[in-house]
């Protein structure tokens, strides 16, 4: 089930993905970014979804803004023991779905040139590179919605 987060429930386990699974690949992660205070602001930013089965807790989310008409993907993780499932799809969907119904043209993302995971996930879902920057050494990637 995708549903939105709700901060009580879902927070610890956001703060715990995003150590374990976006800060190793991040080129300009910092520790003091990725407090639950840091991650938590972060969130409350923008609009967040998580993966839940039933009353449990959240096993992957992806939080999103609104940028000059467009939507930006922040950051998705999903929990390892649940990756291969399709659940990073759904939570892209949901996200793309959110920016669509609010007007906007396109969904745009950073990946580290180094996570060639990311790269091929989001590849495989129709989003190109945009841009090269090496300044941070990161793909800006970009999909139109349509």
């Amino acid at each position: 089930m995708i549903r939105k987060r709700v901060a009580s429930l879902d927070d610890a386990t956001i703060h715990r993905l995003v150590i374990e699974q976006i800060a190793p690949f991040s080129s300009t992660f910092q520790p003091s970014d990725a407090t639950p205070r840091q991650i938590r602001k972060r969130l409350d930013r923008g609009v967040t979804f998580v993966t839940a089965k039933g009353g449990r807790r959240a096993f992957g989310f992806i939080s999103t803004l609104r940028r000059q008409g467009d939507l930006f993907i922040d950051m998705l993780a999903v929990d390892p023991g649940a990756q291969g499932r399709g659940w990073g799809g759904q939570l892209l969907h949901a996200a793309e779905a959110h920016g669509r119904a609010r007007g906007c043209r396109h969904v745009k993302l950073f990946v580290d040139f180094s996570n060639e995971k990311a790269f091929g996930f989001y590849a495989k879902h129709g989003y190109r590179v945009e841009q090269q920057l090496p300044q941070i050494s990161c793909y800006l990637l970009n999909k139109a919605l349509r």
